[in-house]
């Protein structure tokens, strides 16, 4: 929705040979995306600053441009814990 911002679509192919499953892990954490297809073959990371897609509304979306091939897909999605750091301050050492 901002108009300063470039909003690219990346993609990527991601080569499964045969007798192998498509496995793909996506991390999504607040601004950054991270995808790793067959356990790291292939991997794109981008940023992304929603302004509307944020908490409950966001969504992802997968597209299979394959030809003559049939995918048939699940997933397991987990929630990351918050990186909660305590500081500390030289004088603590």
């Amino acid at each position: 929705m901002a108009n300063d911002v470039v909003t690219s679509i990346y993609g990527s192919l991601v080569p499964v040979l045969k007798g192998e499953k498509l496995t793909m892990r996506i991390l999504v954490d607040h601004s950054m995306i991270e995808g790793f297809g067959q356990g790291g073959r292939t991997c794109i990371t981008s940023r992304a600053y929603p302004t509307k897609a944020i908490y409950g509304a966001t969504k992802l979306f997968l597209f299979n441009n394959a030809i003559d091939a049939s995918v048939t897909a699940s997933f397991t999605v987990w929630q990351m814990n918050s990186a909660f750091l305590h500081p500390y301050f030289a004088d603590d050492l």
